[in-house]
């Protein structure tokens, strides 16, 4: 008897050890789900809350007593995602094919007032015996989302003060030394004219002025037309882009579906993104020809330009198509060269209309 006595006492103490064990681990498991800063929300497999934790009622505006055995879809997925909510989670617990699970995504909530904002989301099933148990882990990036927004514009904003100088610079050269030097150059021709017996040497010493002069106008010309086009500002991006095509050293095929002008900003980078383009085709493609495409597509405009040759650019080196790469950026688009030796070269810009 005392030796079985001794065994029911072992095996209690057991029994109350393993309860503890258990109770603890509970309460560590509660502590945490308090004091965590992110939105924790359990669901079992019907979509219906089982937990709910207080960075989720804050952030929801939800109790949990409000929440828990309610579909979590009808709460906090806005109505025009429910639908796409329901229909995936249907279809993994049918086939298990996860397409969501274990990545962290950016979604838009909807807190109990109605009111939308934009979380980053990660979904996780928790392995346990019996039905499926998802946890997910939400924050709101209302924050984050508008510093986001303010560098773009901040960005933008830099972009269009750059150009902003460069067409005063362009007016400044076009209405100012340029202009000198065009009314210098008629004096010259007025003076070669009015020579006295037109002796040989002071003619030759003219001519030779006027050819200086005119070579000097020519790189000006070319100067002011590199900081800004002028074309560009008063005929849009088509116009600019037929005088860059007909001052390439290779035929080009020039295709714009474009309708009407394009925000300044916008304009100004597919001109550079071209002009630039076509000068590495000159200077290291070795091409026969090159093509030049600007269209418009799902409210973004895509500028692709091409070559058939040599191939082996590398955006990565030189300055040229970093800072191309720089100015798409800024306008919240994205720059990539494709580029296999003996492959030719393409070169596409994305840039999202406003």
């Amino acid at each position: 008897m005392a030796k079985s006595l001794g065994s029911q006492i072992g095996q209690f103490v057991e029994r109350s050890r393993a309860e503890g064990a258990i109770h603890e681990r509970e309460a560590r498991h509660a502590a945490i789900l308090e004091a965590a800063l992110d939105c924790i929300i359990t669901i079992d497999d019907r979509g219906r809350v089982l937990e709910f934790n207080p960075a989720a009622e804050e952030t929801f505006g939800y109790k949990t007593e409000e929440v828990v055995g309610r579909e979590m879809a009808e709460l906090i997925v806005p109505p025009a995602l429910r639908g796409e909510h329901r229909e995936g989670f249907a279809r993994y617990l049918e086939t298990g094919n996860a397409r969501l699970l274990g990545r962290r995504i950016e979604i838009v909530g909807m807190r109990a007032d109605g009111s939308e904002f934009p979380v980053e989301l990660t979904i996780s099933r928790i392995r346990l015996p019996g039905p499926p148990v998802f946890t997910g882990y939400l924050r709101d990036i209302t924050e984050r989302k508008s510093a986001e927004r303010e560098l773009r514009a901040s960005r933008v904003r830099l972009v269009e003060a750059q150009d902003a100088e460069r067409r005063r610079l362009e007016r400044n050269l076009h209405d100012g030394a340029q202009q000198r030097l065009v009314s210098l150059a008629l004096a010259l021709r007025l003076a070669r004219d009015r020579i006295p017996d037109r002796r040989d040497e002071a003619l030759e010493l003219l001519a030779r002025a006027e050819e200086e002069l005119g070579v000097a106008l020519s790189e000006l010309r070319e100067l002011a037309r590199g900081i800004h086009p002028a074309v560009l500002t008063e005929r849009g991006l088509r116009p600019a882009l037929e005088g860059v095509v007909a001052r390439a050293p290779i035929p080009v095929e020039l295709t714009i579906r474009v309708d009407g002008r394009l925000p300044e900003a916008i304009e100004a980078a597919a001109y550079y993104v071209v002009s630039e383009a076509l000068v590495n085709v000159a200077k290291y493609a070795h091409a026969s020809t090159a093509t030049v495409t600007v269209e418009e597509s799902y409210g973004r405009v895509v500028i692709e330009v091409g070559d058939d040759g040599v191939g082996g650019a590398d955006a990565a080196k030189g300055s040229g198509l970093r800072g191309l790469a720089d100015r798409v950026e800024a306008l919240d688009g994205r720059l990539d060269v494709q580029s296999e030796p003996t492959g030719g070269t393409r070169l596409m810009a994305e840039i999202p209309l406003p």
